[in-house]
């Protein structure tokens, strides 16, 4: 994916798909028994905010721009690693291990891992390390 423009607009379909993902993840604010973890909600719900901003920007070429794809790479780290502390602590926090919620939180994981591919390939065909 060495077309910037290609890699932006697989960025801004991976992007839909994890805000979709955390939809349903947000929505189990109620099951969640566990303190810290709600808290995790919500720097997920920022994070979601700040990444979406950040990908619906129309100008693919920032995609080019190092400060830009850091700035992404730090949301996807704080969603994937809120996703990630959430499953982990189900069913003692609350979260059914097995429920929508739970699957929903790996697939902002795997959302996460592609994004992350996704910019490597951009940052690779910019020839920047």
């Amino acid at each position: 994916m060495s077309d910037v423009a290609a890699a932006h607009r697989e960025l801004i379909r991976l992007a839909a798909c994890m805000a979709e993902s955390s939809t349903i993840v947000l929505t189990s604010a109620g099951q969640i028994t566990d303190d810290e973890d709600l808290k995790m909600l919500e720097w997920i719900s920022t994070s979601i905010a700040a990444l979406q901003e950040l990908t619906g920007q129309g100008d693919a070429t920032l995609l080019q721009d190092r400060p830009h794809r850091h700035a992404i790479r730090n949301f996807l780290n704080a969603i994937k690693g809120g996703a990630l502390l959430l499953t982990e602590g189900a069913p003692d926090n609350g979260l059914d291990a097995a429920g929508p919620a739970a699957r929903a939180a790996e697939e902002m994981v795997a959302h996460s891992d592609a994004i992350l591919a996704c910019l490597d390939e951009v940052k690779q065909g910019a020839g920047q390390a």
